[in-house]
């Protein structure tokens, strides 16, 4: 039987991973992260979630060493437009939940997703910040984050696209040009 996607099954993985964030969050494991990853935590273990399930359907429980790795070294540096500091968090913050959830017994396996993400950790910040690995839309999202656009105002956002549209109308039109 094929499995197909579903945004209710979506939605029962995220409140559930989102209660075991907050479990997470006062655990002796997220007390040892840093500032930084303790800020991008809740970030980086949803928006695992959301990729594992939107693009492999796979359910917390079903989480293989294989589909993580695609995961966090592939598709996060390819979809999330972030700073480097949530590319720098995601394995350590990882780890960290990985080992707190075998601890509490809710997830299979976590002690070698722990192991997958670690190995991973200089593949994540190295795709992360290669433009040509990144897909169109934070492509577009980081260029105007660099012109200095704040991508969370969308006034300012919409200002960057009519700016863009403007300089492409005032390029010559595709064709061949005569230099006679």
């Amino acid at each position: 039987m094929e499995r197909k996607y579903s945004d209710g099954e979506l939605e029962k993985i995220c409140n559930k991973v989102k209660k075991w964030y907050e479990l997470f969050s006062n655990s002796k494991h997220f007390e040892r992260l840093t500032p930084e990853q303790k800020k991008e935590a809740e970030f980086i273990i949803t928006s695992v979630a959301q990729y594992m399930y939107s693009y492999d359907l796979l359910s917390p429980e079903e989480w293989d060493e294989c589909s993580l790795e695609d995961c966090c070294a592939n598709l996060l540096p390819r979809k999330v437009t972030a700073d480097e500091s949530f590319f720098r968090s995601v394995a350590p913050v990882l780890f960290a939940f990985f080992t707190f959830a075998g601890e509490e017994g809710l997830l299979k396996d976590s002690s070698a997703l722990a192991k997958k993400v670690e190995q991973a950790h200089e593949r994540i910040k190295r795709n992360a910040a290669n433009p040509e690995y990144w897909g169109m839309a934070k492509s577009f999202l980081m260029a105007a984050k660099n012109a200095g656009v704040d991508i969370e105002n969308e006034q300012e956002l919409n200002g960057f696209v009519a700016f863009l549209n403007l300089q492409r109308s005032r390029q010559p039109k595709g064709g061949c040009q005569r230099s006679w």
